[in-house]
């Protein structure tokens, strides 16, 4: 039974990241779906397996205060930090056929 539920966990972990509801999302539409939502792509080149189109996404995110439950002399702060979504997706006949996301963070 222990096993089970670990299973089960995993599988719901993998089934709903992120990744999976991009890939449920677009895999299958044309280029031009995602093109209205993302707009025009960075990069375009030539594989074996299709046309991959990379698009990217800047957000600078603020920096936060870490609550630590408790009263604190010193507050603990995350520093600012610029993310760097990317996108790639392979494009064979003017169709999706595969999606990986990147996100980077960057601090400044």
């Amino acid at each position: 039974m222990h096993r089970f539920l670990i299973l089960l966990f995993f599988i719901v972990t993998v089934a709903c990241s992120q990744q999976k509801q991009l890939q449920r999302s677009y895999i299958g539409k044309p280029i031009t779906a995602l093109t209205e939502e993302l707009g025009k792509p960075q990069q375009i080149f030539d594989n074996e397996s299709g046309k991959v189109y990379i698009f990217e996404k800047k957000e600078d995110l603020k920096h936060t205060e870490i609550n630590q439950g408790k009263l604190t002399l010193d507050p603990i702060v995350t520093p600012k930090v610029q993310k760097t979504e990317r996108l790639y997706v392979t494009v064979k006949d003017g169709v999706i056929v595969h999606i990986k996301q990147e996100n980077e963070y960057e601090r400044q």
